[in-house]
Parts: C-alpha cells; sequence; structure tokens
C-alpha cells in the first residue's frame, strides 16, 4: 500500500492507524518529533481503509452551519474559570455530559508530561483533560475506543483540534446521536521534540524534575497568559516563566519555529466547522465583556450544538455575537499558519543546552522587519486617537 497522500499534508490525526484491520499502521516519530503513519509491508493486504479514512481527501463535515450561532462566553464559577485557559466553557460542558452518565475525550499529559487523549467519565477527572497544552497530542487508539462507547448507546463528548475531530467522523463513518463533538480555533500543532528539549533545558537548569506544565497561567491576567505558563517540580515547589523567559512560546508565538508542515496548509479551518461547538479566547472582546479573566468565542455549529449550550446556560454568562466580530483577534479562524521555513534546520539542531540561544538566534528579526513592524504600531496608536477626539 502506498502512501496515499504526500507527507507535508500528513496532520498526525491517527485516523487510519485506528481503522487498519490488521494493525499493519503504526505513528512513529520522524526527525521533526511530529508523529507519521509508518505500514508495515507485512501485514498489509492493500483493503484501502486507511486511504478511505483519512480526512485531507474530504475535507469538511457538511453537516455543520455556514453561518454559526457566535457567543461570548465564560463559567459563573471563578475557580473554574481562572483554571481554564479562557472562560471554562469546556469544563461546564464536560461535567454536564458526565452528570448524564456520559463520557468525555480530551487530551491530558502522561507520566512524562507529553499529551495523549483519553476518556474520562468521572467529574474529578476534568481538571486532567482541560487547559490548552501546546503541542499535538497522540491519540493512540481513541478512534476506537470512542466507537465503542458509542456502539454501547453511551453519551460521548470528544475534543480535539478540528482534525482530529474530521478524523474521528471519516473513522466513524456514520451518523451518532449520542455524540457531541468540540473543537477549538487551532493555531498549529507544535513539535513534542521542542517541547520536551524545552523541558530538559529547564531541568538542567534548576536540578528538579518537572511535574506538571500548566501553560497559559492568569496569575497576571487572561491578556498576559499565552506567554505566562507555571512549570510545577517534584519537590511542591513551582516556577512561573513569562515573556522572554518562556522560551517555548516565544518559539510558538510569532516566529512559528516547531509547527507542523500541514498546519501551513490547514484544511480545516473557516467555515463551515468540523465540530458541533468550536471553542477558543474571544480575543478583541468589548471592555464591557472583559474582565481579563477570560472570555470565551463559542460557535455552535449544529442543533446538537444547540442544544448542550442551552444545558449549561444557567452555569455561564453568555451573550450573543456576530460571526464578524471574532476574525480580526482570531486570525487563524480562516487564515493558516505561517511555516517557518527555518523549522526543519531548527529541529534538526536543537539540544537541552542550547534551547533558549537558538530560539534568540532563529526570532530575530532584520531591521527592516522592525522599522515596519514600529510604524505600524504608530499609525494604529494615531488612528485610535483620531477616533477618540470625534
Amino acid at each position: 500500500m502506498e502512501f496515499w497522500i504526500e507527507k507535508k499534508q500528513c496532520t498526525g490525526c491517527g485516523a487510519c492507524s485506528n481503522v487498519c484491520p490488521k494493525n499493519a499502521i503504526k505513528m512513529e516519530e520522524d526527525e521533526s518529533g511530529f508523529k507519521y503513519p509508518i505500514i508495515n509491508q507485512d501485514l498489509c493486504i492493500n483493503c484501502g481503509m486507511c486511504k478511505r479514512t483519512c480526512p485531507i481527501l474530504e475535507k469538511k463535515n457538511n453537516s455543520t452551519r455556514i453561518n454559526p450561532k457566535t457567543y461570548a462566553a465564560w463559567s459563573k464559577d471563578k475557580d473554574t474559570r481562572f483554571n481554564s485557559t479562557s472562560g471554562g466553557l469546556f469544563t461546564e460542558i464536560a461535567k454536564a455530559v458526565i452528570k448524564e452518565k456520559g463520557y468525555v475525550v480530551g487530551a491530558e499529559y502522561n507520566e512524562d508530561n507529553l499529551v495523549e487523549h483519553t476518556i474520562i467519565n468521572k467529574l474529578e477527572d476534568i481538571e486532567k483533560i482541560r487547559q490548552s497544552k501546546y503541542l499535538q497530542s497522540d491519540t493512540k487508539r481513541i478512534y476506537k475506543e470512542a466507537k465503542e462507547k458509542l456502539d454501547n448507546n453511551s453519551l460521548l463528548a470528544f475534543c480535539g483540534s478540528p482534525c482530529q475531530v474530521a478524523g474521528l467522523y471519516k473513522y466513524l463513518n456514520k451518523n451518532y446521536n449520542n455524540l457531541l463533538t468540540i473543537e477549538f480555533i487551532c493555531r498549529g500543532m507544535n513539535s513534542p521534540k521542542a517541547y520536551k528539549t524545552w523541558l530538559k533545558e529547564i531541568e538542567k537548569k534548576e536540578n528538579k524534575k518537572v511535574k506538571k506544565v500548566w501553560f497559559k497561567y492568569k496569575e497576571n491576567g487572561w491578556k498576559k497568559s499565552p506567554k505566562c505558563t507555571r512549570i510545577e517540580f517534584d519537590d511542591n515547589t513551582y516556577k512561573v516563566y513569562s515573556n522572554m523567559d518562556n522560551s517555548f512560546m516565544c518559539g510558538y508565538l510569532g516566529p512559528n519555529l516547531y509547527i507542523r508542515p500541514s498546519c501551513g496548509e490547514c484544511h480545516f479551518n473557516g467555515l463551515p466547522r468540523q465540530a458541533d461547538i468550536t471553542l477558543a479566547d474571544f480575543w478583541g472582546i468589548e471592555e464591557k465583556y472583559d474582565d481579563d479573566q477570560g472570555t470565551s468565542l463559542v460557535l455552535s455549529n449544529t442543533e446538537i450544538g444547540d442544544q448542550w449550550i442551552e444545558k449549561i446556560k444557567d452555569k455561564i454568562n453568555i451573550h450573543e455575537k456576530n460571526i464578524n466580530d471574532i476574525e480580526k483577534g482570531n486570525v487563524c479562524f480562516k487564515t493558516a499558519v505561517k511555516i517557518n521555513p527555518k523549522s526543519k534546520d531548527f529541529l534538526k539542531n536543537i539540544n537541552e543546552d542550547n534551547f533558549s540561544e537558538m530560539i534568540k538566534k532563529y526570532s530575530k528579526e532584520s531591521i527592516f522587519k522592525k522599522i515596519i513592524k514600529y510604524s505600524k504600531k504608530i499609525i494604529n496608536r494615531i488612528k485610535r486617537i483620531v477616533i477618540k477626539k470625534k
């Protein structure tokens, strides 16, 4: 069986590995740390199931709306909101599903601080699967496990990136009334290799073992959280890395140094969406809806999505918005991220002794680019002053 798409198109969703009847496909890391399907020719029977299940060959879930219902929302529970990436909507939905004896699929950290998909059905386990992880998760056999629950008539909510949700639908190959899908607006999947190297550098400098990673830590507010990461160590201490000290996020936000190649030509952004519900940070929301504690952008893309938003309405503050309100603050809603041309070279050469230094080296801007960026800031500032005077 020849590989059916170019490597640079593969999202690593793992649907092909899950569907193979002979377990002939394994997801293995390449030199950049991203997983790709490897076909064992001795086991392959050329049935073509992998090709038919690949979401790249059928790009959209056409059952979703072209004009989704759009909201700004946040949880009424302060702890839920603080411990969530944005407004805590995923947690409230997960609670509602579990209270109806359902299961929730999401991404958790494993014992090596890497990310993989798992299934939970206890309220106390929601903590493990909430919050953004900022690197590609290993779906392992999650589609098979999800199908088993659905076939047993169990309620199941599946949360993943848009390409992972698309992979689930192609794997299932049928509609389930007991399935709720949730996706997030994705800025691109980061390499686990870069992430692991960053943690090794921290462990070496601190002479401690990293126990927990908490991206988008809101100690200094929601708006500053993208470059604020809390690292907890095995001696029960922690350290907050922010701004230029947070080298991993500095290499991701802007330079795009270790994003998966397929993300540069994303097939799953824009409209219609892949899932019943789309969640994201509502960047650029009006001040009256922004207390700097986190506001969620919510798109309800199907009637199933509508039903679940209605079920949690008493747990959240929610305000209807226009779909046009979201594009300015969420560029990757419609536009794919631009992959850094130096990315491959960066991932080839990194190690724990020079990760932060390489981030600085590969992130350097030319004087011309700095002038352009500074000029744009001045122009925007002048525009705001003029608008205020009017």
